[in-house]
C-alpha cells in the first residue's frame, strides 16, 4: 500500500475515534461539582394523597454547532411521596411551547429534599437526531398514580424560559423573575456530533484498509 493511502487510512481511524470518545454538553444550568437548589424546585404531580392536580413541567435548549445524536439528560428531582419513576419526553418546538412527542424514556433515582446527590440520568440511547439550529423541550411528568416530586430550580440564576402542562390542558409559557421563586429547573443535555458528510468516504477507507489487513 502507498504511503498517502495508508496516510488517510489513519486519519481516518483518528477521526472516527475522536468522534466516538464522548458526548458534548448542548445545555447546562447546574452548578459547579453538579451542585442545584435542595429545597426547591416545580411540582410535579399525579394525585397525590390529597388528590391535587397533574403538573407536567418543561424546558427547552437549542442546538448549534451542527446536528446531534442525542444520547442523554440530566437532572435533579426531590422526592415527597409516591414512586420514584419519571417520565421524560423530547417534544419539538410549537410556537414556542412543547408540541409533538419525539422520543421517550424512563429514569428513576430521586433525591431526598434537602440533600444533594447526583443528577438523575435519562438514557435516550442515541438514535434520535438533534438538527442544528433547532429548539427542542425536554418534559417531565411523575408516574400515572398518587405520587409528588419537584424538579429542582438551578441556583445559578438561570431564570429562562420553561412550560407547564396543568392537568393534560395545555402548554403555557412562562420566564422567570430575578428576586422570585421561579429559578428553572435544573438540566444538562448530553449529545453525540453527527459526523460531517466529508468524513464518511474516509470512514470507509478506513474500513477497507483494516479489511485488507485482515486478509495479508
Amino acid at each position: 500500500m502507498h504511503s498517502p493511502l495508508r496516510a488517510a487510512c489513519a486519519l481516518a481511524v483518528v477521526s472516527a475515534l475522536g468522534g466516538a470518545a464522548s458526548a458534548d454538553v448542548l445545555f447546562n444550568n447546574f452548578a459547579a461539582n453538579d451542585e442545584y437548589d435542595t429545597e426547591r424546585g416545580w411540582t410535579m404531580s399525579y394525585g397525590g394523597p390529597l388528590g391535587g392536580d397533574v403538573y407536567e413541567q418543561a424546558a427547552p435548549f437549542t442546538v448549534t454547532g451542527g446536528d446531534y445524536y442525542f444520547d442523554s439528560a440530566e437532572v435533579a428531582v426531590l422526592h415527597n411521596w409516591g414512586p420514584d419513576l419519571i417520565y421524560f419526553n423530547l417534544h419539538a418546538d410549537e410556537g414556542g411551547v412543547p408540541g409533538a412527542i419525539l422520543d421517550s424514556t424512563t429514569a428513576s433515582g430521586v433525591a431526598p429534599p434537602f440533600e444533594l446527590r447526583p443528577p438523575m440520568v435519562a438514557d435516550f440511547g442515541g438514535d434520535f437526531v438533534l438538527k442544528d439550529g433547532q429548539t427542542y423541550w425536554l418534559a417531565l411528568r411523575t408516574e400515572e398514580t398518587d405520587a409528588l416530586v419537584s424538579w429542582a430550580f438551578n441556583i445559578v440564576d438561570d431564570f429562562g424560559l420553561r412550560a407547564q402542562q396543568l392537568n393534560d390542558g395545555p402548554w403555557e409559557a412562562f420566564k422567570g423573575d430575578p428576586g422570585t421563586d421561579s429559578e428553572r429547573g435544573v438540566y444538562r443535555i448530553n449529545a453525540t456530533p453527527v459526523p460531517a458528510p466529508a468524513a464518511l468516504p474516509l470512514l470507509a477507507l478506513a474500513g477497507a484498509w483494516r479489511l485488507r489487513r485482515e486478509r495479508a
